[in-house]
């Protein structure tokens, strides 16, 4: 979550650039617990997500027989049932560190909702749903293809623990493959409520125009460690818990 919240800020330059440098000025600003903003819809997101992947891999797999379609397909799936609302809420609520809460923010992730409901509709809850299912789609396709393969190589090499290493592996390949696309869908998502949206390209343009094309390298350092760690997590505890079942 720490690396989470990092991210975010970086890519939508709030306070220093640098992990470590962010990491510090969030701490200043909201404590510690500033590192947790956003761990509601996280939490959410991340448990029904993780569901919806794993069921709909499974299911597609078995009807294609390729790891990277099936994974690109379940990468859809959760984007549009899931993550793009979960992530929208969480993007609102992770700017909002250093104290937006008591002038004008959303103060909560409830509040956050009934806002963005009463504000901009339910589509309102969707906005940043083109770049969230590209990014999902490109991400657990390479997730799940690389992991197939490093995790054959790793058995065969009698490597510790090859599904949490090959989750890790996979997850920081991803991040190199996405990270621009994620970088759209925080500036997309992190639009206030009074403002309304121009969508994908306008996004695109306004990035490039601010710095170039530097602007989709933001966060890179940050998503890495969240990502490679979390993917090592979940993959390594997915391929220990379906082998007992």
């Amino acid at each position: 979550m720490p690396f989470e919240v990092t991210k975010n800020r970086l890519q939508l330059k709030c306070g220093p650039p640098g992990m470590l440098a962010s990491m510090a000025d969030t701490i200043r600003r909201a404590g510690v617990g500033g590192l947790y903003y956003g761990m509601q819809p996280a939490i959410a997101q991340v448990a029904g997500k993780t569901a919806l992947r794993y069921v709909a891999y499974e299911e597609f797999r078995s009807r294609t027989g390729n790891a990277l379609l099936a994974g690109t397909l379940a990468g859809l799936v959760e984007a549009l049932v899931w993550v793009a609302p979960t992530e929208r809420l969480k993007v609102l609520r992770q700017t909002e560190v250093g104290g937006a809460a008591g002038s004008g923010g959303t103060a909560s992730v409830a509040r956050a909702a009934a806002r963005v409901l009463a504000q901009q509709g339910v589509t309102g809850l969707w906005l940043g749903a083109g770049p969230t299912a590209a990014r999902q789609m490109v991400a657990n396709g390479a997730r799940f293809a690389v992991f197939e393969q490093m995790k054959t190589y790793l058995t065969a090499w009698q490597a510790p623990a090859p599904a949490v290493l090959a989750g890790g592996c996979a997850g920081v390949f991803s991040v190199m493959l996405t990270n621009p696309v994620d970088v759209v869908k925080t500036h997309m998502q992190a639009t206030p409520l009074t403002a309304g949206s121009g969508g994908t390209l306008v996004a695109v343009r306004e990035l490039v125009a601010s710095e170039g094309l530097g602007a989709f390298a933001r966060g890179l350092s940050a998503r890495a460690w969240k990502i490679g760690l979390g993917q090592a997590v979940i993959f390594g505890t997915y391929d220990a818990v379906r082998s007992q079942l």
